[in-house]
């Protein structure tokens, strides 16, 4: 039986319902609804009617699927850094979890504070982290985000990126490289293949192209999570999204890439075993390449 590490994960504990988020007008509501503003989404199925995802309920879904261990990630919007190092110290053997941590006043201290408690990882989910009421004008190699490049890799923490959809400023390749080349001691990894959304037009798809070839620096992995979310009105097993991937596979190599599922939300459009099926029924993978993209690589990039 294949081993496998799902490296994009998420939690909702029971302190999450009825939390409000001033800075993002968002609030979580029961059947999985997060409101914001005057709509929302859907961050797990509607049949989960009190919006917990606990993680007692992933490692059961883990034994289930045969998952080994999983890298639980966290958003600005949502931050659960207490929740998070709960679940890691229950379960030291099964999940890595990450921190968030901004450019506050005391961050060094938090950031180190963080990573003395385990948590190992610490994410950057920079379509929130650009947000009006956060930094909106962060860029990958400004002195603000080299401090805290810098604190990461003293630490040895795995930086995390989600680099946000293609038509916003922050979604800079070069910056990112200048970032990856100044901090060669840090792992990187960057989720959602690079978020390659929009690919309307030729200087969109150059973009994603620079973005994805910042897996070729040796420090540096890219993940392939979120793709139900990304590619829905295709439809399982999501033919574009498969494609693509094979695109970077040829572009960065199959030691680059590891999978991810983004669970919860990604449930609302696909199961968990399909998120799987997706690559390992795709003939172009050779099954080494699946052992590395399913496990191999995710203990290189977090360091297990």
């Amino acid at each position: 039986m294949r081993k496998r590490i799902d490296a994009h994960v998420h939690i909702t504990p029971e302190t999450c319902l009825g939390r409000k988020n001033e800075r993002f007008g968002t609030e979580n509501l029961p059947y999985g609804r997060l409101k914001m503003g005057d709509g929302g989404f859907q961050t797990m199925p509607c049949y989960i009617h009190d919006s917990q995802f606990t993680s007692d309920t992933l490692i059961n879904m883990m034994d289930l699927y045969g998952v080994e261990r999983a890298v639980l990630l966290q958003s600005l919007m949502n931050p659960l850094n207490p929740e998070i190092t709960q679940a890691v110290h229950k379960y030291p053997d099964r999940l890595v979890g990450a921190m968030i941590v901004e450019p506050k006043e005391g961050w060094q201290q938090e950031m180190r504070r963080l990573a003395e408690e385990d948590l190992r990882v610490i994410k950057f989910e920079m379509r929130a982290f650009t947000n009006s009421n956060c930094y909106p004008d962060a860029r990958y190699d400004d002195p603000m985000m080299t401090a805290l490049f810098d604190e990461a890799e003293k630490l040895g923490l795995t930086i995390t990126i989600d680099p946000a959809p293609i038509n916003f400023p922050v979604y800079n390749p070069d910056a990112l490289a200048t970032a990856i080349e100044r901090h060669p001691n840090a792992h990187f990894v960057l989720c959602h293949l690079g978020y390659p959304l929009p690919l309307e037009t030729a200087e969109q798809r150059e973009k994603w192209h620079k973005m994805i070839s910042v897996g070729k620096y040796k420090n540096c992995w890219v993940d392939i999570s979120a793709m139900p979310d990304l590619f829905d009105a295709e439809g399982w097993p999501y033919p574009t999204a498969q494609d693509l991937i094979q695109q970077v596979k040829q572009e960065i190599g199959a030691d680059k890439l590891i999978w991810g599922s983004d669970i919860t939300g990604t449930l609302n459009r696909a199961t968990y075993p399909q998120m799987m099926q997706m690559l390992e029924r795709d003939k172009r993978f050779t099954e080494e390449e699946l052992d590395k993209i399913f496990y191999d690589n995710a203990v290189a990039a977090y360091k297990l």
